[in-house]
């Protein structure tokens, strides 16, 4: 099924970040290498009569389809209001077909991965438009048999965290060794 047939996409809004304001402003920088939020929300804007419509509802799929780094990502009310700056898109999946998580996941997998490459091809900072954005076709399985699926990528996710972890511990711990046989 078609992404425009399961969910409605809008652009992200433009404003100057401030550092203080009623809201968070979330932009690619806010995410690592591989998609993942790194936690640091230093920029905000205000609510107002024109960006409102703006903000992020439990659920937005935030799809970023320019540049060298395509990825999508989940928004939690629990990080507090948010608006997605213009480097987004923002994907409001029809939950009743499409588990937003889900969607996180195939957009992120590598299969996904090099389709979007393909379609930003041959520009010097690749982009995806949103007319091209819509009619991407998106394999529906049952509800349930989505969920799976996100719930077995974030288990992935979480194990390649602690693999991370583990290896950065290894890492002091010969650093410690090395330098204690240095002394």
């Amino acid at each position: 099924m078609q992404l425009k047939n399961i969910a409605t996409l809008q652009f992200g809004f433009y404003d100057k970040p401030k550092k203080k304001g009623s809201a968070r402003y979330l932009q690619a920088k806010h995410f690592n290498e591989f998609g993942l939020f790194n936690g640091e929300l230093d920029e905000w804007i205000d609510v107002t009569d024109k960006s409102k419509n703006h903000l992020l509802e439990e659920g937005d799929v935030l799809f970023v389809g320019k540049g060298m780094r395509i990825f999508a990502w989940k928004y939690k009310t629990g990080m507090g209001k948010a608006i997605a700056s213009s480097i987004f898109f923002v994907i409001k999946p029809k939950l009743e077909l499409v588990d937003a998580d889900y969607l996180v996941t195939i957009f992120n997998s590598s299969k996904y991965q090099s389709f979007f490459q393909s379609l930003g091809a041959g520009s010097s900072i690749p982009s995806i438009r949103k007319n091209e954005l819509e009619v991407v076709e998106i394999p529906l399985p049952p509800l349930t048999t989505q969920k799976r699926i996100a719930r077995f990528n974030e288990l992935h996710q979480e194990e390649l965290r602690l693999t991370g972890k583990l290896i950065e511990e290894k890492n002091k711990l010969f650093q410690a060794v090395i330098n204690d046989i240095l002394k």
